[in-house]
This record gives structure tokens, C-alpha cells and sequence, in this order.
């Protein structure tokens, strides 16, 4: 990284060398012991960190420094006991941070890297092993939200999910440094849990990480034909599942989308360097009233366009539409949606019962006039 206009200060002392920090992107202090082995500490008040190849006129700078991070034996780094009190990583805020990594026998153990922010908390534990070839990269993260569609905007993958929060876990590993991290190579698994959001319509293209969960993508015929009713988002109740990686592929077996509208459920794949989908799924409709259901999805209350434009549909009301599967293929820019079955057909009216033959008819009593006397 670089940290332009910054100051350095350095105060050789007979066990370590004192080293202060002071510019826009970087500011602290530092203690980088004298030994071989000790722990370099700090306390720094901002660390912005941002790559060479975003800056302007850089040109084989990146290169002479990817070369030398893919020769670095972690083996050989010293421990850090780092807290940072304002981090950023290009666009991406982190905000409070906790490092603290020791070296072990053929590399690099992350015992600890916290990040706190407003609304979110996230913990990371890992290991990097080896050097060049075959080094590889293995952590295990956990995150919680309270705003899971503004960790998604920080993250650089907005406009996907508004609100929500709810927490997910990671456990995954790559070929290569930190650095090299790369969708298509990834191994592992993500478990998702989330509450009371929204599913925002995208653009084309954009699904990228969420590319296997936008059922938000999708043409809205899926959202049963209410067109208009969707274009702010299909909000959800819970999100649930998890999606294991590996060899350029996401699967799940099952992601369920509960929302007041319609249950969702997703199963398949979708191939990360292909950017395809080969996915099925499930629409079930939620019985309710069509006007509370359409409401509460297209997030606002019903005004008098849309009770005009319901009661185009008033004839076809959510348990006469029935559930249907979908099968989603192709492009993520421009997939295929095709209707492969009709799960539930609308039942037949019954017939009425036999009519029983009527009862015979009872003779009138005839009553006998008493004899004269």
C-alpha cells in the first residue's frame, strides 16, 4: 500500500526502534523490537490504506510489488499486536480494528483480526502457508449486522439488499496469499441467517457474490405478473441457507426466502468464472389479502394508482395462481427463465352428493264418523 505526504519520525533505543507516524492516511506509533522474533506493536489513529494500482502514473511499481508479496515466506514475518482505531481499505470501511498473528512452522496463524464498525462486527481467524507456488490461505469469518444492505454498500456490492440484519458465516481457503483472493478459486462453505429486508431489482449483471441468491433479477413474471408492484424490491421476512464453493462452482441444496408475498425456495448452481446459472427454483404464494400482500412488498402503502392497478388483477388472486418452479439458466447478465412445472393445480370442485330417492308417501289417516246411537 501506500500512504502519501506522511511523516516518519524513527527513535533508535537500546531494545527497539521508535517509530511515529503522521499524515492524511496514516498516523500513530510503533515499536519494532531490536530481536528477531519480538512482536512489532502499535496504536494507530487512521490507517487508509490504498493499493499502487489505483493511483494514477503507476505502472510496473504493482508488478515489482505482487512479485515480492508472492515471495514472502509468512514463516519469516514477526508477530503484530496492531489496534487501529479508523481503518479504511479503499472504498471500504472497516473502522476499529484488532490485529494479533503469530508465525508458526510453515507460516502465518491470524489468531485475531476484529473489525468494528456502527450496526456490524466482524471476526476473522486464519493461516497462511508456504511461500510462492504453493502457498495457500484458509480463514474462518464471522459476521453480524444490523444493517446487512449497508455492510453490502460498504463492501462495494450495493444496491443489492436494502436493510436487513441477521449474520453469516464463512469458511473458506484459496491458492495463494491474502492477496490472491479470487471467487472462481475459492473452497468452503457460506451460512447465511438474515431478517427483515428487502431484495432490491438490479441491474443486469450485477448479481456478482449474490449472483445465486438475486431472485430479485429475475423477470418479475415471477413475482406472479404484478409488475409494477416489485420495482422497489421483494422484501423478505427471513433469509436462510448456505452455499458451498469449489471448483469455480456455488451450489446449494437449499436457500429459502420467506416473505409476506411468497416463500421462495433456491436450489442448484451457479458457475463463478462462467458467471451462468443452472438453478431451480420454488414460488409459493402465501394466502392473504392481495391488497395487504402487494403493500407490504412494494413497500409503501396502497395509494389509489395501485388499488386501480390491482383491480386489473382482482381475477386472478394469489391462491388461484397456484406455485409454480421455475428453471433459471444462462448468462447472469440475461438469464433464461422457463416454467418446468405446475406444483399445485387448483383443486376440483367436488360433486355434490347422490340424491337420496324420496320417501313414500304416507297415507292420510282416515278418521271413522262413531255410529249413531
Amino acid at each position: 500500500g501506500v500512504f502519501e505526504q506522511t511523516r516518519l519520525q524513527l527513535h533508535p533505543g537500546p531494545q527497539a526502534l521508535d517509530v511515529r507516524l503522521d499524515g492524511p492516511s496514516l498516523a500513530g506509533k510503533l515499536n519494532v523490537p531490536n530481536a528477531d522474533g519480538g512482536t512489532i506493536s502499535g496504536q494507530l489513529e487512521r490507517v487508509y490504506w490504498q493499493s499502487l494500482p489505483t493511483l494514477p502514473g503507476a505502472t510496473a511499481a504493482p508488478a515489482r510489488v505482487q512479485a515480492g508479496a508472492d515471495d514472502m515466506d509468512p514463516a519469516k514475518l514477526p508477530p503484530f499486536a496492531l489496534d487501529i482505531a479508523d481503518l479504511k481499505f479503499g472504498k471500504v470501511v472497516l473502522g476499529q480494528a484488532v490485529l494479533r498473528t503469530r508465525p508458526i512452522a510453515n507460516g502465518l496463524s491470524v489468531e485475531q483480526l476484529q473489525f468494528r464498525a456502527p450496526s456490524q462486527e466482524i471476526d476473522i481467524r486464519g493461516r497462511w502457508l508456504g511461500k510462492g507456488g504453493g502457498s495457500r490461505t484458509a480463514l474462518d469469518a464471522q459476521v453480524r449486522s444490523e444493517d446487512l444492505g449497508g455492510l453490502l454498500q460498504n463492501l462495494d456490492y450495493g444496491g443489492q439488499l436494502r436493510g436487513g440484519s441477521g449474520h453469516a458465516q464463512l469458511q473458506a481457503s484459496w491458492p495463494g496469499g491474502p492477496s490472491d483472493f479470487q471467487l472462481g478459486n475459492l473452497q468452503g462453505q457460506l451460512d447465511v441467517n438474515a431478517r427483515n429486508g428487502q431484495l432490491l431489482e438490479l441491474e443486469p449483471g450485477a448479481g456478482r457474490v449474490l449472483g445465486l441468491l438475486s431472485v430479485a433479477q429475475l423477470p418479475r413474471r415471477l413475482m406472479f405478473d404484478f409488475r409494477d408492484f416489485f420495482s422497489k424490491g421483494f422484501a423478505f421476512n427471513q433469509v436462510e441457507g448456505s452455499v458451498q464453493f469449489g471448483e469455480g462452482m456455488a451450489r446449494t441444496d437449499k436457500v429459502l426466502i420467506e416473505g409476506p408475498a411468497a416463500n421462495i425456495t433456491i436450489r442448484g448452481q451457479a458457475d463463478l468464472r462462467k458467471q451462468q446459472f443452472d438453478q431451480t427454483i420454488d414460488v409459493n404464494p402465501r394466502a392473504g389479502n392481495l391488497l395487504t400482500v402487494v403493500g407490504a412488498v412494494a413497500g409503501g402503502p396502497v395509494g389509489a394508482a395501485l388499488g386501480a392497478a390491482t383491480n386489473a388483477v382482482l381475477s386472478k388472486p394469489l391462491g388461484e395462481i397456484g406455485a409454480r418452479t421455475y428453471k433459471v439458466t444462462g448468462p447472469w447478465k440475461e438469464p433464461k427463465v422457463e416454467v418446468i412445472e405446475r406444483s399445485r393445480e387448483r383443486a376440483p370442485v367436488p360433486a355434490p352428493p347422490p340424491r337420496l330417492p324420496p320417501l313414500p308417501a304416507v297415507p292420510p289417516t282416515v278418521t271413522e264418523p262413531p255410529p249413531p246411537r
